[in-house]
């Protein structure tokens, strides 16, 4: 009660899309089929919080998160990917086992109880007096600007950018791409 619908839906839209923009560059622009992304997010919000836990620093567990998926994420386009590409049906039954394997590891090594990271202190607490909503999350709402950043950073980065450009050409015409000189797996794993 007193929230307006649209801002809602636009900052779970916002939340989504952040979330999906890493499945939709790996999968709909490399053509990956990559099931695994549900246990690299797990994997980095582990880590995340534990660094926070660990140092009380905000940033820092969200850099450590990010890292370790990031690096698991290389780990497994340089294993896995680079060898089986195209081959959509092995990509996902390979992708799914690693998933089942990486939140069963994670599961066994620190339970399966629920851990929560509070959010940095300048985005904690209700933001109030906005039009038409009493009170609402402040990092909720900063979820939209995020997304949309993200969104932009992607767009520039895919379209104006020299290894955007190649990893759109090794897309089309990975032979074409190598043919000119390109280490187009370095290209697929930066």
């Amino acid at each position: 009660r007193g929230v307006f619908v649209p801002d809602v839906i636009a900052i779970l839209a916002s939340l989504y899309f952040i979330v999906a923009s890493g499945f939709t560059l790996v999968f709909g622009l490399m053509r990956n089929v990559n099931l695994a992304h549900g246990s690299l997010y797990l994997l980095g919000g582990y880590l995340g919080f534990f660094t926070a836990q660990f140092t009380g620093s905000w940033l820092l567990a969200l850099a450590a998160g990010f890292a370790a998926a990031a690096l698991v994420g290389l780990a497994m386009q340089v294993s896995i990917f680079r060898f089986i590409p195209g081959q959509d049906l092995r990509q996902t039954m390979v992708t799914i086992g690693l998933s089942i394997v990486i939140a069963d590891l994670l599961m066994w090594i620190i339970g399966a109880q629920v851990h929560q990271m509070s959010p940095p202190v300048m985005l904690d607490g209700p933001l109030r007096g906005l039009p038409l909503i009493r009170a609402y999350s402040t990092y909720r709402l900063s979820l939209l600007p995020i997304g949309i950043a993200i969104g932009v950073a992607l767009w520039l980065f895919l379209n104006r950018t020299r290894v955007g450009m190649m990893i759109r050409a090794g897309v089309d015409d990975r032979a074409m791409l190598a043919a000119a000189g390109i280490n187009v797996n370095l290209v697929f794993a930066t």
